[in-house]
């Protein structure tokens, strides 16, 4: 895969969030790709302070911010707004949309490696919680194996309370993907979590399983009654959104991807967003 390689002194915070102190570097490690983390809280976190966001990906994409364009990748900006806020990283007929927090005085790091189809995405969106500690792994798929420093921790959704402050390496594998890996450093004054997306072997055409190929595992949701009896799928998880078709009460839909209100799925051969409320998860 391409290499990324960033301007260190462009990722150097200004005077006017003097509480954030971070570095930033990128590098190939030949599972598809890695970023580093180095950042250090301060601490009192105020609300009325700005929040860093930084979003890189492969290929060079656009960045949009609550349907606003604000740069291309490598992107970076420390004077944000905290609070949530709709990501958008999109190249021809490649896009990945989720919602984001954003807290005062943190950094939110967001790395894509971009496809025209869903399944062979991979990345990792890393961000600090001053709630809790340790470190929090979540995946897409789930039950992925967690390996810190080398040893097996257990499987996605995963809470490792006890960690050592400093740098650790953090895979991720599951059978049928891409292992993704990535390097932190922790802070004994947050929770580091990292919300992490493996690609498809198949979708990515590199299986090497001859026969019979790896199950994706996709889950599945079912369509609940709404009041107009039918459910409108729209391009993007907003309600201002064109509608790309209609669904019906009782269908039942693979999972693509999913934010706290949406649900991207797969109806007739397209892809597009429904709302939560509306469905219930199949085992």
């Amino acid at each position: 895969m391409p290499r990324l390689t960033l301007n260190v002194k462009r990722l150097t915070t200004n005077a006017k969030i003097k509480p954030l102190k971070f570095l930033l570097a990128l590098r190939s490690l030949g599972v598809g790709g890695s970023i580093v983390l180095l950042l250090a809280g301060c601490s009192a976190v105020g609300a009325n302070k700005p929040a860093a966001l930084q979003v890189t990906s492969t290929p060079e994409a656009s960045v949009f911010l609550d349907g606003k364009h604000i740069g291309k990748t490598p992107f970076f900006s420390d004077q944000l707004r905290g609070g949530e806020h709709l990501l958008k990283i999109t190249v021809s007929d490649a896009s990945y949309v989720s919602k984001i927090t954003l807290n005062p005085s943190t950094l939110t790091v967001v790395n894509r490696e971009l496809a025209s189809n869903f399944l062979g995405q991979s990345g990792e969106t890393l961000w600090l919680d001053r709630s809790g500690k340790g470190v929090f792994i979540s995946s897409l798929p789930t039950e992925a194996q967690v390996t810190i420093d080398g040893r097996f921790y257990g499987k996605t959704p995963l809470l490792v309370k006890e960690i050592t402050e400093g740098d650790h390496k953090i895979t991720l594998s599951k059978a049928g993907f891409i292992d993704r890996e990535f390097a932190v450093k922790t802070s004994n004054n947050y929770q580091l979590q990292a919300d992490v997306t493996l690609a498809s072997e198949i979708a990515k055409g590199i299986s090497s399983e001859p026969s019979p190929a790896p199950k994706l595992e996709l889950k599945k949701v079912e369509v609940l009654k709404t009041p107009l009896g039918f459910l409108r799928v729209r391009a993007e998880p907003d309600l201002s959104a064109g509608e790309v078709g209609r669904v019906k009460t009782g269908d039942k839909l693979e999972i693509i991807q999913e934010t706290k209100d949406w649900v991207k799925v797969s109806f007739d051969g397209k892809f597009g967003w429904i709302s939560a409320q509306y469905t219930k998860k199949l085992p």
